[in-house]
């Protein structure tokens, strides 16, 4: 099967290689390399990376136009869209012969979207998993071909759930290519009346406010990490704050204690222990640590 794989993120690798593995992987598609770090030097993205490492070409195209002219050229079966990061125009999601599918990392319909792994956290959702969905014009609005599910950890934050599901999903389009390619998938149509959304972040819903109940603020602080980083003020300064779990306990929300549990901070309805954090201009760092290492009274968060 003549295939290639549209995507950008970390979380498209393990796609990447099964494809590689099992079919005639002609093409890997990935957003064209941005800067990153303090010189804002070019960087591949992830799925550039790995395609270069299997010895699959590798095209960027900027615009959903150069995306169809990329495809047209490549005489596939199938394409498979994973954390790719552009809308694909429905002319172009017809060129293969199979159409494309898309690991989407939800139990669809519910949390179609952008964000569809941070906004399971903020909801204190239990269970989540991929959809392989068969792709049409509407936003992650096409059948459902086949899932999997997956309970949520306690404790398990955007960027360890996310790395779960692609995993998951990779195994997910592995089970299911054969069936895929000799047409026995049955789609199943989406409900209307059970879509949930799941837009963008913005790094605004990412400020916490303490004066939330426990629970709620310590969603944010799992569905936030690793990017952007659920944030505070501290000293007039940004305050990241990447581990943290509920405990008992009283506090007023926004100040900090050093107890038998570590640090903690308080909320509307209890405390949160900070595990990790990330004062401005400063690595990530062991929470007590950083507090023991603080002259004066520390304050409250802003």
């Amino acid at each position: 099967m003549r295939a290639a794989l549209l995507g950008t993120s970390q979380e498209a690798v393990p796609a990447i290689d099964i494809l590689a593995g099992s079919t005639d992987l002609r093409a890997v598609i990935a957003r064209p390399d941005r800067p990153r770090g303090r010189g804002r030097a070019p960087a591949p993205p992830a799925s550039k990376v790995r395609a270069v490492e299997h010895g699959v070409s590798v095209y960027q195209p900027a615009t959903p136009a150069a995306l169809d002219a990329d495809i047209a050229g490549m005489d596939l079966d199938l394409a498979v869209v994973v954390s790719y990061g552009m809308i694909v125009r429905a002319h172009t999601l017809a060129r293969p012969r199979l159409g494309m599918v898309n690991l989407h990392f939800s139990l669809l319909p519910r949390w179609r979207g952008a964000a569809p792994v941070e906004r399971a956290i903020l909801a204190g959702d239990d269970v989540t998993g991929v959809s392989l969905m068969r792709m049409d014009a509407g936003l992650d609005a096409g059948p459902v071909l086949a899932a999997w599910r997956t309970s949520i950890g306690e404790d398990e934050d955007a960027g360890a759930l996310s790395e779960r599901l692609a995993l998951g999903g990779a195994e997910l389009l592995a089970t299911n290519l054969g069936m895929l390619e000799r047409g026995e998938l049955e789609p199943v149509a989406q409900q209307d009346s059970m879509v949930t959304w799941a837009p963008r972040l913005v790094v605004s819903e990412a400020r916490l406010d303490f004066h939330q109940p426990v629970e709620q603020v310590a969603r944010a602080v799992r569905a936030f990490c690793p990017r952007p980083g659920a944030h505070t003020t501290w000293r007039g300064k940004r305050f990241k704050i990447l581990r943290a779990r509920p405990v008992p306990g009283r506090l007023e929300p926004g100040c900090l204690q050093i107890d038998e549990d570590g640090v903690r901070v308080g909320t509307a309805t209890g405390c949160l222990a900070l595990r990790t954090v990330q004062p401005e201009g400063r690595k990530a760092m062991d929470a007590l640590a950083w507090l023991r290492g603080v002259r004066g009274d520390p304050g409250p968060f802003g």
